[in-house]
């Protein structure tokens, strides 16, 4: 190939890679088919001949390059050993070398209680099977078959790449932080310095000014899930792996309120009045194919994933999130995931009620280990949610820190949630006593007992929407902690007709119940509390004994004839349709 009208310092009209080298006139492929002949007047030419190389594009931020200089060197074993009180640890997989010395480390089970795992550095090498860590074994027994991470701390090359992202979007609408394909610890300080509380940190942009986008890149699907016989945490692809987690309970809820939510990636967020009446950060945070992994507590004292609360809007993609543990036997670390309610961590805040209606989460998973495993607000779309092993899988929010009141409805396509102690949870009531509105196409959960919990009795009876159930769950298990407005489906069945036989209680998801009184003789019925509840109930008697309609709490049942009563008794053949109504005073059952 020869390049007419190419002038070339070293007078090779072929080569088109020398510094220096100019073009004037038109560029002719000669053996070309067909010939294409292009103008090359004011064209620039980069040279990728190095085998392997990429071009960069000026608004890709590389956190390995060497500008910045991250590692992405982490490992892990399954293997480590420390005696109680000793700070000497063993394995007889690691292979430490040499370099080891410095290095961040992480060794679950060797943290005081709640807390769970132990975080320091590298002191020294014995050999390539045993170092002395910065710490000691908190837990007061000895350790084996320990989960050992480290690492180079990651940290401030991280923070780099970002900052140079930001000084470019300070002239450009569109910048990326780009992972390749390694685990990169993140060991280092919450980081207050732009309006958040985040190892990682992005700072705020004005609403006045163009709206900007900063995405964090990586590669591989981020929600790629670990399976119940790994014996070491998911980390494959572009992964963050936080070394960051609360000394104690109190610990935590202090930094929480006096300078927000902590996560490995943070916007500007409520401590600074993000979030808070309305007032948000012009930007959109986008994390495409990125796992976090944050430190394991028993207790949930970990930092969250990511805080998005203060950002006026934000796109998820491939992200998967969760805590440093494993499933597979004799692992308990998530056996209880009750007791992660002892903290207060969130996996995910996405951005605060008042948002600026771009809220998308496509394909996401959260591995558990949290308190709460995601702040889900209005105009949210989630495609596919997978929760396991957190005290509460899904918050619908109806305001928090602040913020004001929830008005628009939030939609998830499909959730899968297991092992969680709440599969729903409202926080907060909505705008003017209303909401938030939550839509679940499809809710398939393993737990016998799947329940809708709520931050407050006004939080649930606000709450509005409809949730279908499927998976393993015991119809009879389903419920409530508070009446709430919001709809609970049993999609297991083709049609919701039950038959009864004995004296029970109706549920969340019952609908039409044929109650035979022939064989056990007359029995009763009861409604639940009519408060909020948006399920019209059918009784229907089919025996020849009297059936016995009763109400909670002496609420009262409103027939044809006008007067209330706390019980109506339905003879053979006989039915009772009702609803819950107001009356302006009370709560109580309608006859339709």
């Amino acid at each position: 190939m020869t390049a007419t009208g190419y002038v070339s310092t070293t007078g090779d009209p072929r080569k088109v890679s020398k510094a220096g080298d100019t073009m004037t006139g038109d560029l002719v492929l000669n053996d070309s088919s067909p010939d294409t002949t292009l103008s090359a007047a004011s064209k620039g030419y980069v040279d990728t001949a190095v085998s392997g190389a990429q071009q960069t594009s000026p608004w890709v931020f590389d956190v390995t390059a060497a500008a910045y200089g991250a590692k992405g060197d982490a490992q892990v074993v399954a293997d480590g050993a420390m005696s109680s009180g000793s700070a000497v640890l063993t394995s007889a997989t690691a292979n430490w070398p040499t370099s080891v010395v410095g290095k961040s480390i992480a060794v679950k089970n060797a943290g005081a209680t709640g807390v769970t795992t132990g975080i320091g550095t590298v002191l020294s090498r014995q050999s390539s099977s045993q170092i002395t860590l910065s710490f000691t074994n908190a837990s007061g027994g000895n350790i084996t078959g320990a989960v050992v991470i480290w690492g180079t701390d990651d940290t401030a090359a991280i923070q780099a790449a970002v900052d140079a992202a930001e000084a470019y979007l300070a002239t450009h609408t569109y910048a990326q932080v780009a992972f390749p394909p390694r685990g990169y610890i993140v060991a280092g300080a919450l980081n207050r310095s732009k309006s958040g509380n985040g190892q990682i940190v992005f700072g705020p942009y004005a609403m006045t000014a163009v709206s900007k986008a900063l995405e964090f890149a990586g590669v591989g699907n981020g929600a790629n899930v670990r399976t119940w016989l790994q014996t070491v945490p998911q980390f494959g692809g572009s992964c963050l792996i936080s070394f960051g987690v609360y000394a104690s309970t109190s610990a935590q809820t202090a930094d929480i309120n006096a300078h927000g939510n902590p996560a490995v990636l943070c916007g500007p967020n409520e401590a600074s009045g993000y979030g808070a009446a309305a007032t948000f950060s012009n930007l959109m945070p986008i994390v495409r194919n990125l796992a976090i992994l944050t430190t394991h507590s028993a207790y949930g004292l970990t930092y969250g994933a990511a805080n998005f609360w203060g950002c006026a809007k934000a796109h998820l993609e491939n992200f998967g999130y969760g805590t440093a543990g494993t499933v597979a036997s004799p692992s308990t670390d998530y056996t209880s995931p009750g007791t992660f309610g002892t903290g207060l961590s969130i996996g995910l805040l996405l951005p605060a009620p008042g948002n600026n209606d771009h809220v998308v989460a496509d394909n996401i998973s959260c591995g558990g280990g949290y308190t709460y495993a995601t702040f889900l607000t209005e105009h949210s779309l989630i495609s596919r949610y997978m929760a396991l092993y957190c005290w509460a899988a899904i918050v619908a929010v109806g305001n928090y820190a602040g913020s004001v009141g929830s008005v628009h409805a939030m939609k998830v396509l499909s959730a899968s949630i297991e092992a969680c102690t709440h599969e729903l949870m409202v926080y907060g009531v909505g705008s003017g006593g209303v909401g938030p509105i939550i839509d679940i196409d499809q809710l398939s959960t393993e737990s016998g007992t799947p329940n809708i919990h709520a931050s407050s009795s006004a939080a649930a009876g606000g709450a509005l929407g409809r949730v279908k159930l499927t998976g393993l769950f015991t119809e009879s298990g389903v419920s409530t902690t508070y009446p709430t407005g919001i709809e609970l489906v049993d999609g297991q069945v083709p049609s919701p007709i039950k038959r009864k036989t004995g004296t029970f209680t109706a549920s969340p998801i019952d609908r039409v119940l044929i109650c035979d009184t022939t064989a056990g003789g007359a029995f009763t019925g009861t409604l639940p509390a009519a408060d909020f509840c948006p399920v019209e109930y059918v009784f229907k008697n089919v025996g020849n004994s009297n059936l016995t309609v009763a109400t909670t709490s002496s609420q009262l049942i409103y027939t044809s004839s006008g007067t209330g009563a706390t019980t109506a008794t339905l003879t053979t053949g006989q039915s009772l349709r009702v609803r819950a109504l107001y009356n302006g005073s009370s709560w109580g059952w309608y006859a339709t």
